[in-house]
């Protein structure tokens, strides 16, 4: 998680703001990081090596109102974040992983999209993939 938390500070599209890890506070602007329930091996070798992964979410908590502009401007926040993961991912900037793994790409599974909202601020979520390898133990 440290790594994930490490590498999205180094994305050029997020405001100052407080960064979290399986919480979002209710004022905006702020981030989390939220783990995913899945299977985490997808493949495992003989050697007891395998292929991994780690679904998780990456939420914001955004200003928001009716005004027309500020929704395109946080809807162009996600597509511009999600583009931003898929070029880094293409250019195998990925995240540090502990020893014994190696990151092999991360991906956007669900584009950004509002869960909540108030006249005040919103509440929104892309879904994410880093697919990895790790060494047999």
């Amino acid at each position: 998680m440290e790594g994930l938390i490490d590498y999205f500070l180094q994305c050029p599209l997020l405001k100052d703001g407080v960064f979290r890890v399986d919480a979002l506070g209710s004022e905006p602007v702020e981030y989390a990081l939220e783990s995913a329930i899945t299977s985490p091996v997808l493949r495992r070798y003989v050697d007891g090596s395998s292929i991994r992964q780690y679904q998780f979410h990456f939420n914001s908590r955004e200003a928001y109102s009716m005004d027309r502009i500020m929704a395109i401007q946080n809807e162009s926040f996600y597509e511009d974040f999600c583009n931003w993961v898929e070029e880094q991912s293409g250019s195998g900037n990925l995240p540090e992983m502990p020893p014994g793994c190696e990151a092999q790409a991360l991906s956007v599974l669900a584009p950004g999209y509002m869960l909540d909202a108030t006249m005040e601020n919103a509440f929104y979520q892309v879904q994410l993939q880093l697919k990895y390898f790790k060494e047999a133990p």
